[in-house]
């Protein structure tokens, strides 16, 4: 693959990343800088997210700093620092990118085994700022129930040197529907409003409230409740968008 030392490279990332978490770039968004302003809008019932499990290890690989002084984009993956879960079979994995950039994007996804990526896609360029979202299954890619996998999205600065990326992911789990069914979950899945968002949110299925909000947003971007919902969400979970972010 073309990729094949930048996969060697995020595997050893992730290596260092589940072992020694402190010792990582600082995510761009907790980093002196741009945070958002906190909407406010009078009788919004903000959605409260409910872990399923509160030990699992750390999850979040931030954007490198490095990467905006640089020049190239910063990433902040969508994703609280552990793992979090869906109840679909083609789940919809999001980041924010903080610039416009023609540099090649990949996104790389690898199973529990982590012996090699089960997908490794590049983006179309160029990419735009803002919001970004991909299913893994328009890519070939269905992952299996009781299994977690980690993600990553790599802004690629120099393609021969690897440790230069700027990289952001996060660690997913699908849930059975027998499991979801039984635990009184969505099932087989929630309509995309704001009961859904509410009914995930509960029942712990992070990257499902956060793909039905981030797909509100882009149908109605004049209604600032799903961008103050959205970041209210993030904001639980340390994440903190710059103030224009809207998809």
């Amino acid at each position: 693959m073309p990729y094949s030392r930048r996969s060697v490279f995020l595997l050893v990332i992730a290596a260092i990343w589940l072992t020694a978490a402190d010792l990582l770039p600082s995510p761009l968004g907790s980093a002196a800088g741009s945070v958002a302003e906190p909407l406010t809008i009078p009788d919004t019932r903000l959605p409260e997210y409910k872990p399923r499990r509160a030990d699992t290890p750390k999850a979040r690989l931030g954007g490198h700093i490095r990467g905006v002084e640089s020049g190239g984009p910063g990433l902040i993956a969508l994703v609280p620092d552990h793992v979090a879960f869906t109840v679909k079979t083609d789940p919809t994995l999001c980041w924010y990118q903080s610039l416009h950039t023609s540099r090649p994007m990949v996104l790389t996804v690898v199973d529990s085994r982590g012996i090699r990526p089960i997908l490794e896609q590049s983006l179309s360029s160029p990419v735009r700022r803002g919001i970004h979202c991909l299913r893994p299954r328009a890519c070939g890619v269905e992952f299996r129930a009781e299994e977690s996998y980690r993600w990553y999205v790599t802004v690629v600065m120099d393609p021969d040197r690897p440790s230069l990326d700027v990289v952001a992911g996060g660690m997913i789990e699908r849930i059975s529907l027998d499991e979801a069914c039984a635990l009184g979950m969505p099932c087989p899945s929630a309509a995309c409003d704001t009961d859904g968002i509410y009914r995930y949110t509960e029942s712990g299925l992070w990257y499902d409230a956060i793909a039905c909000l981030v797909q509100l947003m882009e149908q109605n971007s004049d209604d600032d409740r799903f961008r103050l919902m959205l970041d209210h969400l993030l904001h639980q979970s340390g994440v903190h968008l710059p103030g224009d972010s809207s998809p």
